[in-house]
This record gives C-alpha cells, structure tokens and sequence, in this order.
C-alpha cells in the first residue's frame, strides 16, 4: 500500500466520521434522542456501521449506551448471526430454568454450546426484575451472548446483549457497599482505658499509635477498631505482668543482698 493509497484511506475515514456527527447533531434535536446524549448517539451510529446494520434501526431498540459501552438487543444479535449464515440450535433440554443452544459456523464448520441457567443468574445476583417475569427470554439472551462471545466474535464485535452492562455495574456497585461497610470502633469507655494504659506507658502507647497508623491508615485514637482495641489490651497486661515479675525479681535480689550483709 503506498503513500497516496494510504492518504485516501484516511481522508475517506476522516470524511465518514465528520457524516456521522453532522447525522447524530440532526438527532440531537429529537427529544428522543437527545435522551440517549451526543456521546451515545454517536457510539451507537459509530457500532451499527462496523457490524453492519442500519442506524436507525440500532438507535430505535437495537442497541443501547451503557457506560460507555455499546449492546445489543437479542434479536438483532440472532439476525445479524443468521445473516452471515451461521445457525443457532435451542437444544430440546431449554426450559424455564435453562436455556442450551448449539451454534455451528458456515465457513469452517466450527460448532460451540453454551447455556445460561435460573442458577447462574442467581449465582450472579441478577435474577430480579425481567427475570422474574421473562424467564425464557432472559435465558435465550444470556446463552446466546456467552455463544456468541465464543463462536461468532466477528459477527457481535465486541458488543455485550442487552442488559449485561447494566447487571454488571450494579453487582460493581453492591460489592463496593459490602467493602465499606463500617468497621465497629470502639466506646467511649474503652478510650479512657487506653488513655490511662498509655498515661502509664508512654512509649507502648506511641509505638499502638504507629502501628494504627500503618495497618489501618487511622490516627485518632476513637476510631480504634475493636478487634485491634482487644489486641492491645492483651499486650498492656502481659507487659504490666513482666514489669511486676521484673520488679519482684529485683526486690527479692535485694532482699538476698541485704541478708548477706548482716550476715557478714
């Protein structure tokens, strides 16, 4: 490919990318696009073009915008499938509570099956909403994307089924809320008790405050974790216990001493 080859190539790319923002800012002005925002109109115009669809088909119900990521009704990820001569299988297991399809490619005669079942979608915290109500069809479309995902790339281009996204930000969005879920700090009491220990023992009570710091990334002293509270509690008594056997030690040699001397 030579230098001028290359320069049309792009300016007809160039000149395809500026049609398309011209079409999608006519959009714009439709209240009903003008909902899905330029960035999605775009997107979406953008992906139906790659895969071969009509835009205006993939902007009314047969592809959505959803965080930044383009998807795809299950009837128009089936057609586009059929369309490039590939079948699809609903094997005679499919039910309401599974769904099994077995796909075979027209060039090389690959085959592939997947299933999605009611357990996975529980499995996956999704099973909710549509779910309840369209089994079969929540079913059909997850088997068809997980196959379609591995025998058909070329076909769906990196397009998710409808509803994918979505289900995936908000598991993101649960598992987020468990991970911060408040850790329980400990009373009022508790950090008077403390406040006495490091009173006595300074240097322990510096070196509790360092280690907080490092472990937890907290340096007020109330917002002590009870578990760690409990593990420096145990600490401050074995080594009030060793201060006292050192200074009963130290008395009791004393003592020897002194015996010694009278004694002598």
């Amino acid at each position: 490919m030579n230098a001028i080859t290359k320069h049309k190539e792009s300016s007809a790319m160039l000149a395809e990318i500026e049609d398309t923002q011209k079409m999608c800012n006519l959009l714009m002005q439709s209240p009903h696009y003008k909902k899905m925002g330029s960035q999605g109109v775009f997107a979406i115009v953008e992906k139906a073009r790659s895969v071969g669809v009509n835009p205006m088909d993939a902007l009314n119900g047969g592809m959505y915008f959803v965080q930044g990521k383009v998807e795809m009704a299950s009837a128009m990820m089936n057609q586009l499938i059929r369309q490039a001569g590939h079948s699809i299988t609903k094997d005679r297991k499919s039910d309401n509570t599974i769904c099994i399809l077995h796909g075979r490619r027209a060039d090389n005669g690959d085959t592939w099956t997947e299933s999605f079942s009611i357990e996975d979608a529980k499995l996956a915290g999704i099973y909710r909403n549509q779910w309840l109500k369209y089994p079969k069809d929540m079913l059909f479309a997850r088997a068809l994307s997980r196959l379609a995902r591995q025998l058909f790339p070329d076909v769906i281009k990196g397009c998710y089924v409808q509803g994918e996204i979505e289900a995936s930000v908000k598991q993101m969005k649960e598992a987020e809320v468990e991970d911060v879920t408040p850790v329980p700090t400990i009373s009022d009491e508790q950090l008077q008790k403390l406040g006495e220990i490091f009173e006595n023992n300074p240097v322990f009570g510096e070196n509790v405050r360092n280690f907080m710091k490092k472990k937890y990334g907290i340096e007020k002293l109330n917002l002590m974790p009870v578990d760690f509270y409990g593990e420096v509690i145990d600490r401050a008594k074995r080594i009030e216990s060793e201060r006292k056997a050192k200074e009963y030690e130290a008395a009791k040699e004393g003592e020897i001493e002194v015996e010694t001397e009278v004694a002598q």
